[in-house]
């Protein structure tokens, strides 16, 4: 096998970067812990089978999980609860992440007395069932606040929230609050330098699809904090009806991309290099895991590019007096629904392979068929392309009559030489997948020939381009030999 890695120097600064930040990361007293976390955007991913120790092998101190949204209702503060996870983590600590409700805009514009002090009383006694012994969530270490910062107004106000509500959980929890922008001048870091002390930690994201922060940036502010990398990649459909347009999840882009309804291609007019942008369009009504297209409907996804994802992980740490580690976001319930899965970061860690493994099947199907499937091994998928992910099969002397696709996309045939021809001339079938995804069984090709088939069916190869970056293509994979048929012994009739 051939293997062309394009990422290593990423990948092997990422396995260095991935051990805990040293205790003078950051400086200055902090409750909040030292090394990387992460945050599970759905609480129920917390109950994946085997979670935990994936966890823990990635070095993560704690896991982020949401907790609910803080809004204002029959005249008092509260939290809208989220669904706690299917059961209590019994090793890795917890992280109570709150976001704030549209009642929070302007809710801390009164300055940090009694508005403020009465809101945080209000949510610690929310929040205190989740601290007790046997709480749904096992042993909570913090409470992050993930609440929109401005300058131009409550930041006194949201300082005295933090500070009062620190005061009112139980000892040693550490309160982190999100940053989406750094000061822009002295006079606007003046008025956010109170807000900027009241926290422990500080999380901004330093990588995603959506607005970052400057790593330098965030640093400079001189406070212990979290750079922030999102895994996820979105997609938002527009209708051809004027519809408003929706959000389509990461999970889908699987489907999409093989839907032979629609038509996918890149996004040209996109130059960020952090992202990979294309476009489907919907030819045909289609119906796809519950998702309704009618001809004329576009989607447009963004992915993050994770050679940049890899590389800005591995690198972010250096030189960053004040970072305490890093915060590795996933969204989905389960691993089943990420491009990017938890299990991918371990092969980091340990060195290995960062490409699609494909389990490649041809075998004969009667005298005049030959089925091909494939499983991908990896939890590593490839990237999003009509012509890099393939597999073909060597069918000589046959040659293909007809070409049923099974879970494949589209498919190509070529002569002796590898040169594309018509299938009458044809001896070899290149079927092509859009889309590997992570642990992808596809559904087997059949192929009807004229003529024999060869004796030991058949040979066959793949070629595929990872997101993390590295390029597979294996030699010709030549199937075993039907054992030669032995003469029986033929035995006497008895008189």
């Amino acid at each position: 096998m051939r293997r062309r890695l394009l990422c290593v120097s990423a990948a092997a600064l990422l396995a260095a970067g991935c051990r805990r930040a040293p205790a003078s990361a950051a400086a200055g007293s902090t409750r909040a812990p030292k090394g990387d976390m992460v945050w599970f955007a759905d609480p129920q991913a917390a109950g994946e089978p085997g979670i935990e120790d994936s966890i823990q092998r990635l070095g993560a101190v704690a896991l982020v999980l949401p907790a609910g949204e803080v809004a204002f209702e029959s005249g008092r503060w509260r939290v809208r609860a989220d669904p706690p996870p299917p059961h209590p983590l019994q090793r890795v600590p917890v992280v109570l992440a709150l976001r704030g409700g549209p009642e929070l805009t302007g809710a801390f514009g009164g300055g940090s007395g009694a508005p403020s002090k009465t809101m945080a009383s209000s949510i610690s006694s929310e929040l205190k069932p989740s601290f007790a012994a046997g709480g749904p969530y096992g042993r909570v270490i913090g409470v992050h606040l993930d609440f929109p910062v401005s300058a131009s107004g409550g930041a006194a106000g949201y300082a005295g929230f933090i500070q009062a509500l620190r005061a009112q959980l139980p000892p040693g929890t550490f309160v982190s609050i999100s940053l989406s922008s750094t000061p822009s001048g002295d006079a606007e870091r003046k008025v956010l330098q109170p807000l900027l002390e009241a926290p422990d930690a500080l999380v901004a994201f330093a990588f995603r699809d959506g607005d970052t922060v400057s790593p330098v940036a965030v640093d400079a502010l001189r406070r212990p904090w979290w750079p922030a990398f999102g895994t996820a990649g979105h997609g938002v459909r527009s209708s051809a009806d004027g519809r408003p347009a929706e959000g389509v999840p990461e999970r889908l882009l699987d489907p999409l991309s093989g839907n032979p309804r629609l038509d996918l291609a890149n996004d040209l007019s996109q130059n960020d290099a952090s992202v990979s942008a294309f476009h489907i369009t919907v030819r045909e009504p289609a119906h796809v895991e519950g998702l309704t297209l009618n001809p004329g409907d576009r989607i447009d996804f963004r992915l993050p590019s994770q050679t940049e994802l890899l590389y800005q992980l591995g690198s972010v740490l250096a030189g960053k007096h004040y970072a305490l580690g890093r915060l590795i976001e996933f969204e989905g319930a389960s691993d089943a629904e990420r491009l990017l899965p938890v299990a991918a970061f371990e092969d980091v860690l340990l060195g290995r392979s960062l490409s699609p493994d494909l389990d490649v099947e041809a075998q004969p199907a009667g005298k005049s068929a030959v089925t091909v499937g494939a499983q991908n091994r990896s939890t590593h998928a490839s990237i999003v392309s009509r012509i890099s992910n393939w597999v073909e099969v060597d069918l000589a002397p046959a040659r293909p009559a007809d070409v049923q696709l099974g879970g494949f996309d589209r498919y190509e045939v070529y002569d002796a030489n590898g040169r594309p021809v018509t299938p009458g001339r044809a001896t070899r079938v290149r079927f092509f997948e859009t889309l590997i995804g992570p642990k992808e069984t596809i559904t087997p090709a059949r192929i009807l020939v004229r003529g024999a088939l060869p004796k030991a069916c058949c040979r066959h190869r793949f070629h595929s381009i990872a997101a993390a970056g590295p390029e597979v293509e294996t030699d010709w994979t030549e199937p075993p030999v039907p054992p030669t048929p032995t003469p029986g012994t033929k035995t006497k009739r008895k008189r």
